[in-house]
């Protein structure tokens, strides 16, 4: 349909145009007209009647653009009523929470009970509405999905998602003229395995959480061999969480903690972050009597944070989730990890700065040996005390002061073990080796004053100096036993590490495990999120 303005012009053209295509076409040159104008008037507004968010001035400039390239013509209409591209955009964001977002806000439900109802020859007014409230959903929705609802920076994440921004304008037109728009939107997701396993997963518990789950009594501290009257109870929970397979072994006495139940509840610790003994306590039940509500809410922000990241990825990165406790070293060529390992993150129950901050930076060199530079808070509060009441303290830890600062020497006793690994960034925190070892068996593992202790340093190493001449494992293992102290070795190229946190993750096999939030930062980021727009 062509659109023309100006009353004049279109009442000739009409009247001239009816004597041989008939009054059809009267028709649609009077919405023409009208329509455009209302549409005008609606975006140069910012707000908007139809919407919940009724504020739209985040989305207002790219509206205004998208429209004012075609003269503020309709882009959901074909004819007078809506395109079959609106009709598959607006099922799109009815969907909204079936990809990890809120359906609320992007008006699915108001636009699908509009729709069968706009006409723009009979209400231009309504036509108008409808247009630009599935624009402006449609642009909200495309940069949630792409970017995500909050700025990673807004809860002190330190990741840049600028570059990744979308130009809302042209999504929004694009959508308008695709043969498949659905499709188009959906691949705004995280391209990665594990968003798509999350997705299954949050169906999942959003059935669980419609379902009476059997009930969990308070239970004395079980262990393998034992038996209980209530075990059927645990046996009950453990099934319908998926723990505890169909196809199990039938017990010889319901009240007995048989090994398949031991096996179930194993698997259940495994999935939670737990130590997988067997044996519930607790921690156990704890994790047993959460409800699936807050397991849907962990998911949907574990998704959230999905959107932060790239859609591509160097060739290699090494990747630390800080509630999983875990470190994983990647291989662009491969979705299994070249390198997996235990660390030790900062303290959560300390003050603030020992918490390990989120950020992402390149690596770029390696110390071997390396001294230990006692940061100032830590000589202050902790060894100048020690000090003044033993003068031998110092020279016990093989500390030293120099140009007035209190050092510890290289050496199998240092703190920073025998190798770190440096990324340059605001905090001043780089993955070390530790002399700590014990500490990495723990289940929970947030022990330091905020740098990342690593399990297996010369792994580490060989990943993170491949390809830089002359470093191989042997080389590398000289180094740190018996080679020149504090020897900084530049990597060929820099490697991207990314300190992430999220309380859900899926593992290399696709299973499915949740984490404490140890820093809180859940309760923070879903505490904007339920704020809604703007978050």
């Amino acid at each position: 349909m062509q659109f023309r303005h100006g009353r004049g012009a279109r009442c000739g053209a009409a009247l001239a145009l009816s004597a041989v295509l008939g009054s059809a076409l009267v028709t649609a040159a009077h919405a023409d007209d009208a329509t455009p104008a209302a549409m005008q008037r609606i975006v140069e507004s910012g707000t908007h009647a139809w919407l919940h968010y009724d504020n739209f001035a985040l989305q207002q400039e790219a509206v205004q653009r998208a429209y004012a390239a075609r003269q503020f013509a309709p882009l959901w209409l074909d004819g007078d009523a809506p395109s079959e591209q609106a009709k598959a955009v607006i099922g799109i964001l009815t969907a909204a929470d079936a990809h990890g977002l809120t359906a609320l806000n992007y008006d699915g439900a108001r636009l699908t009970a509009e729709a069968p109802h706009i006409d723009a020859d009979d209400n231009a007014e309504n036509a108008a509405l409808f247009d630009t409230a599935l624009t402006i959903a449609t642009m909200r929705y495309a940069s949630d999905a792409f970017v995500g609802r909050v700025n990673p920076q807004s809860v002190g994440f330190l990741y840049d998602v600028q570059p990744k921004r979308l130009d809302l304008a042209a999504i929004a037109t694009e959508l308008a003229a695709s043969p498949d728009p659905a499709a188009r939107l959906a691949g705004l997701d995280p391209p990665f395995p594990a968003f798509a396993r999350l997705q299954e997963t949050l169906v999942e518990y959003r059935a669980l959480e419609r379902t009476d789950l059997p009930p969990l009594p308070a239970f004395p501290k079980l262990k393998p061999g034992d038996t209980h009257y209530e075990l059927p109870a645990l046996r009950a929970r453990l099934a319908a969480l998926g723990d505890l397979p169909a196809d199990a072994a039938a017990p010889t006495a319901a009240t007995h903690y048989d090994p398949a139940l031991v096996a179930a509840v194993q698997t259940f610790q495994r999935r939670h972050g737990l130590a997988d003994d067997g044996i519930v306590g607790t921690g156990t039940l704890r994790a047993l009597g959460t409800p699936p509500s807050v397991r849907v809410t962990q998911i949907q922000l574990a998704m959230e944070r999905l959107r932060w990241l790239p859609h591509s990825w160097p060739e290699r990165f090494i990747f630390v989730n800080i509630p999983e406790f875990r470190l994983r070293g990647f291989s662009a060529t491969s979705p299994t990890p070249a390198v997996s390992m235990n660390v030790v993150v900062g303290e959560a129950e300390a003050a603030r700065k020992h918490k390990t901050p989120v950020l992402q930076a390149d690596m770029t060199y390696v110390v071997f040996r390396p001294y230990w530079m006692v940061p100032t808070s830590i000589a202050r509060k902790e060894i100048y005390p020690k000090l003044a009441t033993d003068a031998a303290y110092l020279e016990r830890h093989d500390m030293e002061v120099s140009d007035g600062r209190v050092r510890q020497r290289p050496g199998n006793r240092n703190s920073l073990g025998l190798v770190k690994f440096i990324f340059p960034n605001a905090y001043h925190v780089y993955l070390h080796d530790t002399p700590s070892k014990a500490l990495f068996a723990r289940s929970r593992r947030d022990f330091s004053h905020g740098c990342i202790r690593v399990a297996d340093p010369p792994v580490l190493a060989q990943f993170v100096l491949d390809g830089t001449p002359g470093w191989d494992r042997a080389r590398i293992e000289q180094a740190m036993q018996r080679g020149a102290n504090d020897r900084h070795v530049t990597l060929r190229s820099p490697v991207p590490v990314y300190i992430f946190y999220t309380t859900v993750v899926v593992d290399e096999a696709g299973e499915v495990h949740f984490f404490d939030d140890i820093y809180g930062h859940d309760a923070t980021l879903q505490a904007l999120l339920t704020k809604g727009y703007p978050y």
